[in-house]
């Protein structure tokens, strides 16, 4: 009887796989989801294929951890100098309700304005934070709404694959090092 259940159980549960209401999961969700640039173009995370990229959740709310964090993105870029020159800053929303793309573009402009913001619907941002294994969860509601979030930064290399997952706590000649060691100069 148990076999015939678990045969049941799994038929309904692999009917599942194949429908277009399934949701997305694990790497998939970086070709998959489409999200919403701040300079107006609608990509998915492996769409931003072709130069090496550095990955980071937050929200433009965040009253410390996100702004501290972008801040040294400014600085890692100009410290790495050419190295750092082919290197895109890239900006993930997990509160898209209050982050739209052009909120993005005003908010990241003040720290540099190359940075790019992606915005796009809970479910895909859900998708796409758990293919990479970052949290987030909300804390409060509507404007006073706050999130506790990984605070990690992800290099994605030219080719779109996972190179290094940088922590919050690294200090800047290790953040330094382990980038100089993945990087290359453009055009050598």
């Amino acid at each position: 009887m148990r076999a015939v259940l678990a045969a049941l159980l799994g038929g309904v549960l692999l009917a599942g796989c194949g429908s277009a209401d399934a949701p997305i999961m694990g790497q998939a969700a970086l070709d998959a989801v489409a999200l919403q640039a701040s300079d107006g173009r609608t990509v998915s995370i492996h769409g931003l294929r072709g130069k090496p990229t550095l990955l980071f959740f937050g929200f433009t709310h965040c009253p410390e951890v996100c702004p501290l964090s972008l801040l040294k993105a400014v600085q890692l870029k100009r410290r790495l100098g050419l190295l750092g020159a082919d290197l895109q800053v890239v900006f993930v929303t997990i509160d898209p309700k209050r982050d739209t793309p052009a909120h993005l573009r005003e908010y990241l402009a003040a720290f540099d304005p190359t940075f790019i913001g992606l915005s796009g619907d809970e479910a895909g941002t859900r998708a796409i934070a758990e293919s990479l294994r970052v949290s987030y969860r909300q804390v409060g509601e509507g404007d006073a709404a706050t999130f506790e979030h990984t605070a990690s930064w992800f290099l994605l290399g030219a080719d779109g694959t996972l190179q290094d997952v940088l922590g919050y706590a690294l200090t800047d000649a290790e953040m330094d090092a382990r980038l100089r060691a993945k990087l290359t100069v453009p055009g050598a």
